[in-house]
């Protein structure tokens, strides 16, 4: 097996600076992504005010790339969806995204969030924070243009792309990609 160099090297060089120290975790005032992530949990907050899915379903969508996040959970089912149904699975993944992030977003209620920790993670971080109530939320994020990007949330322990891609891909491999329409549909 060749490896190309570019990724030897980048590979080298990660190692050396975990080896010496140099990329531990950024403290939360130093965070980068602070103030992204701290606009997202307002809007989270917002939305968990509001009581209503569409409201967090909006907020995902404002800090997130839902399309993205909706193809990764087909996994390797994305071959078998139809282009001709991809808006309705786009919608229907949409609203998926809002119930869940409302059943385990409420303990988002109660004011800004504290960034407790800030590491850095592929392209861009991965951010610990508490809420007001105490409760801890996590969002891996990734570099996106000028900003950043919400690749995942985890709330109350759940991971949201990765709980989307394991209830997805086992409903298609039990019941096709009509199945999961069926499902995403109730």
């Amino acid at each position: 097996m060749v490896i190309p160099v570019r990724q030897l090297v980048v590979a080298l060089f990660a190692i050396a600076i975990s080896s010496f120290g140099l990329a531990a975790s950024a403290q939360a005032g130093s965070c980068p992504a602070e103030g992204f992530v701290k606009s997202a949990g307002q809007a989270y907050d917002r939305a968990a005010a509001s009581g209503s899915p569409t409201a967090f379903a909006n907020a995902a969508n404002q800090f997130s790339d839902l399309r993205s996040l909706s193809f990764f959970a087909l996994g390797q089912y994305r071959k078998d969806l139809p282009k001709s149904r991809e808006a309705e699975y786009l919608s229907l993944t949409r609203k998926f995204i809002g119930d869940t992030l409302k059943k385990h977003g409420s303990g988002l209620r109660g004011g800004n969030l504290e960034v407790l920790d800030c590491k850095p993670s592929g392209n861009g971080f991965q951010v610990t924070t508490r809420s007001a109530a105490g409760n801890k939320i996590v969002f891996r994020l990734a570099k996106a243009g000028g900003g950043y990007t919400v690749k995942d949330v985890n709330m109350q322990g759940i991971w949201l792309a990765q709980q989307m891609r394991s209830k997805f891909t086992s409903t298609v491999s039990r019941g096709g990609i009509d199945g999961l329409f069926a499902y995403l549909g109730s």
